[in-house]
């Protein structure tokens, strides 16, 4: 819809434009009028309207004059001007400093629409020509500056980003087909409230984002995320245009690392690095050992996964990665033969270490082992079927009741993970271990409530609770009586 002034000092031609046309069907808008030449040029400068309709004459300033007036001021609004017969020559004059049109009054609906329309092909001809004008300096711009990303070729025409404090660069790809550039113009006015600027180059489209502070790409991350075919490779945030090279060169490291992660859609050095930050080889060794005696196998599976994350964060030499493979398979069998007091063959040994060795990927070593740890928890399992760990936690529980038991302390004592004995225990007891400890303290309470000499508060504490509200909430809930009432029945005789 573009905007519409009418300047004219008859009232009744100010009100009678207003219902001449149906305006809004036309494409136009009257959003304000004026009544003399002055009153309109303050308007247009407050306003910017794309058409004003003037009349010729009127006190003070006319029309002419303000037609003059805004044109010094580049003013890049539209002029028709109203005219009688006798006022001809001006809106002649008129029309030769840029007014488009003019109408003698009284003015005729089917004249007024016919030039309406011509002065809507001028604005959408104009709209056009300034956005392709904008796209070709654009294009101009983004391909100086990309230059400079990616070639390093430095030119002053860039200096106007050293106002931004933050850059991110952002390659994307997509197999098989060529971006549209005009796709992630949509995508970033979308999801980007910074600056960026775009650039095709080959196949990939390279997206810099620029900030005044703080940089927030986590809608646009989420964005590209959604479509799985597209792969987006991120670079950290630069503080200063010196970084973009450096940007670049990190975009370009990140993609050598798509061999190892085929599957990650967007790519950034946290996504290569996270499982790293995790644990340490020694750790993961540690809790694969945990895993085997547990015979948890998606433990070991997700453990061994661990594994080859750490080698592709480290990208250490194969020969290292198998030696480090070797080392791992080494320790297990060792913890396996201590643990059981029973050696493995050598020559059992020496055939997965050549298989091991043998591999020429990352991904079948790791697969292999899976199977070879998947056997060492069987046999941990077979072995230890006839020990009953349950029974260790009983008799370790009735002999420290009174401490700060937990199944985190007694997966510690044992050498076993958590969750393992926590299955185990309500499996083997049907009841979980915390409750079967409260069990255990109630009824030692219950015993040592028999002792005159003892105050209740310290039997509370004698069997484990040191608070002493939820020892009595504990057990006048399993015995639906409260200590005390319990102690007093006791010393009445009227308990058993």
């Amino acid at each position: 819809m573009y905007s519409v002034i009418i300047v004219d000092d008859e009232p009744a031609v100010r009100e009678g434009m207003n219902y001449l046309i149906d305006w809004e069907k036309a494409g136009f808008c009257v959003i304000d009028s004026a009544e003399n030449g002055l009153e309109g040029l303050e308007l247009i400068e407050k306003e910017r309207p794309d058409l004003v309709i003037t009349d010729i004459k009127m006190p003070g300033l006319n029309g002419l004059g303000m037609i003059k007036e805004a044109k010094k001021k580049e003013s890049s609004s539209r002029f028709i001007l109203l005219s009688g017969y006798s006022d001809f020559k001006y809106a002649q004059e008129a029309i030769s400093y840029g007014a488009i049109d003019y109408l003698l009054k009284p003015i005729d609906e089917n004249e007024l629409l016919t030039v309406l329309k011509k002065v809507e092909q001028q604005l959408v001809e104009e709209t056009r020509d300034k956005k392709n004008k904008k796209h070709f300096q654009s294009y101009l711009e983004n391909q100086t500056l990309f230059s400079y990303i990616i070639h390093k070729e430095r030119k002053d025409e860039i200096n106007h980003l050293s106002d931004f404090s933050a850059f991110q660069l952002i390659k994307l790809i997509r197999k098989g087909e060529k971006l549209v550039l005009q796709d992630f113009v949509q995508i970033c006015e979308k999801c980007i409230e910074d600056n960026y600027f775009l650039y095709t180059y080959g196949d990939s489209l390279f997206m810099l984002i620029a900030a005044h502070s703080e940089m927030k790409t986590d809608q646009l991350i989420a964005e590209l995320k959604s479509d799985t075919r597209l792969k987006a490779t991120i670079s950290s945030v630069g503080s200063n245009v010196d970084d973009l090279p450096n940007l670049y060169g990190e975009i370009k490291f990140l993609e050598s690392q798509r061999y190892f992660y085929p599957d990650t859609h967007v790519l950034t050095k946290q996504s290569i690095n996270k499982k790293a930050e995790i644990d340490s080889l020694e750790k993961l060794i540690i809790k694969l050992k945990i895993a085997i005696k547990d015979n948890q196998k998606d433990e070991i599976e997700q453990i061994v996964d661990w594994c080859v994350d750490y080698f592709q964060a480290t990208k250490q030499d194969s020969g290292i990665v198998k030696r480090e493979w070797s080392m791992i398979f080494i320790e297990c069998v060792s913890f396996l033969e201590e643990s059981m007091q029973k050696p493995i063959k050598e020559i059992e040994k020496d055939k997965i270490l050549s298989v091991v060795w043998k591999e020429d990927s990352l991904y079948q070593t790791a697969k292999f082992l899976k199977y070879v740890f998947y056997d060492f928890g069987r046999f941990f399992y077979q072995t230890n079927e006839k020990q009953d760990i349950i029974e260790d936690i009983k008799f370790y529980s009735e002999k420290n009741y009174h401490l700060n038991l937990s199944l985190k302390d007694l997966a510690q004592e044992f050498n076993y993970s958590q969750s393992y004995l926590g299955k185990k225990f309500k499996t083997d007891t049907g009841k979980s271990y915390h409750l079967y400890l409260d069990d255990l303290r109630l009824t030692r309470a219950k015993n040592l409530l028999k002792d005159k000499h003892l105050y209740i508060y310290e039997i509370a504490k004698m069997v484990g609770y040191s608070n002493y509200d939820y020892f009595h909430k504990k057990f006048k809930k399993k015995f639906s009586i409260s200590p005390k009432e319990y102690q007093k029945k006791w010393r009445d005789g009227e308990q058993s």
